[in-house]
């Protein structure tokens, strides 16, 4: 947890991990003592088709309820992976059941419905655009990522939702399987009264959480003005913030470091042809924070 300058409370969380439940390297005890050890306020186990359940941990951390289901088998039928979290009892999902079904079935039982990972499994718009009501989508997972795996980001499929009207949130999350390099890496920062299961998911449904590697950020978006924000911490070494719009020239796509002073503060002004502006930023270690998409005017 960190207190902003503002006085707000922002607690760290992973919403996507394996464990010997499914096909995760190590145990549930050990995963929970890993991501405590490493500074998490909440986790959620989210096995394969396996149900983990709400409570607090005896080291204090909270556990939110959580499970993987996954349809389809090839990218031509679509590969969707679905993960529920925070639900109360079964969804009753099962593998007859539809993506759109499991997305209905997490909800009724009082979950968030994320769609993992769509650059891994190579979702085109045609597949994502029938979806409804998904709660938000993995825009990093570390698990994709290189040595195992490849198309970790999923930035550009974010951005042609969102070009087409489709605001889905986004977090980061480490997906980990191996623990070799993929765990503790990725994570979002909820901004909350206090790290329990109602302020966490309230938050997640308003938006109020944004995705990092380990930069801290704020953006604010001035809708008179026309300015898109962002600051950071002068102690997090910010060397570059980056403006995604759905305009192909801008002319200023992004502020830079002068020197070995850090970035902590970025300005956007919007041309009046944008329909949304999403920020990220990167410090000298190579590590990114994601913005939410902030929707600025009607298609």
């Amino acid at each position: 947890m960190y207190i902003d300058s503002t006085g707000a409370r922002w607690f760290k969380g992973n919403l996507h991990t394996h464990t010997t439940n499914s096909d995760g390297r190590i145990s549930p005890e050990d995963c929970v003592a890993l991501f405590r050890k490493n500074g998490y306020d909440f986790l959620s186990l989210t096995d394969h088709w396996k149900l983990s359940e709400t409570r607090i941990h005896e080291n204090g951390m909270l556990l939110l309820s959580g499970t993987e289901y996954d349809f389809g088998r090839t990218v031509q039928e679509g590969i969707y992976h679905i993960v529920g979290i925070g639900y109360r009892g079964d969804p009753g999902v099962t593998r007859q059941d539809t993506p759109q079904n499991c997305i209905d079935k997490i909800h009724a039982a009082g979950g968030l419905a994320d769609l993992a990972h769509p650059a891994w499994s190579m979702n085109s718009l045609d597949q994502l655009l029938p979806l409804r009501d998904v709660d938000y989508t993995e825009i990093f997972n570390s698990t994709s990522d290189l040595p195992r795996n490849c198309r970790p980001y999923s930035g550009e499929t974010v951005d042609l939702l969102a070009a087409r009207g489709i605001f889905w949130k986004t977090a980061a999350v480490d997906d980990c399987h191996w623990y070799e390099g993929d765990e503790c890496r990725s994570f979002i920062w909820v901004r909350a009264e206090d790290c329990t299961e109602e302020a966490i998911l309230s938050t997640m449904r308003r938006g109020d959480f944004y995705s990092s590697q380990g930069p801290r950020m704020s953006v604010t978006f001035d809708a008179d003005a026309g300015i898109v924000s962002v600051d950071c911490p002068p102690e997090d070494d910010v060397k570059t913030a980056v403006y995604f719009t759905d305009t192909a020239w801008t002319g200023h796509r992004s502020d830079n470091a002068a020197g070995d002073a850090p970035l902590t503060h970025g300005e956007f002004a919007l041309t009046g042809r944008e329909t949304f502006v999403r920020v990220e930023v990167v410090d000298r270690a190579g590590r990114y924070a994601w913005g939410q998409t902030v929707k600025v005017k009607e298609g």
